[in-house]
């Protein structure tokens, strides 16, 4: 069985943000063993995210973001105001 390789674009966003998951893990001084330990996950995870591996589990961001006190952060992924799609769609049913 084949896999084919991951799209180059979104491989890039997870490789920027594995690098910027890094800085805040270096800006905290912790070694990415004591954030695996603070964020219930294996060492292999925290390299694996940020190095931008397409396999890690969502929940283990969460979870990372979580040790770093950084969660909030998550809600700014896909705000509905800022998805074009979702602003028509709203317009258009108000509209009506």
């Amino acid at each position: 069985m084949s896999t084919s390789p991951f799209p180059l674009l979104p491989g890039q966003a997870l490789a920027a943000l594995g690098q910027r998951v890094a800085l805040a893990r270096r800006a905290r001084q912790l070694s990415q063993r004591d954030l695996a330990f603070l964020a219930g996950v294996g060492a292999s995870s925290i390299v694996a995210l940020e190095k931008g591996h397409p396999g890690v589990a969502l929940g283990t961001l969460a979870r990372v973001l979580d040790a770093l006190g950084l969660l909030a952060e998550i809600d700014q992924l896909l705000p509905p105001q800022r998805d074009p799609a979702l602003v028509q769609h709203a317009v258009r049913s108000l509209q009506k």
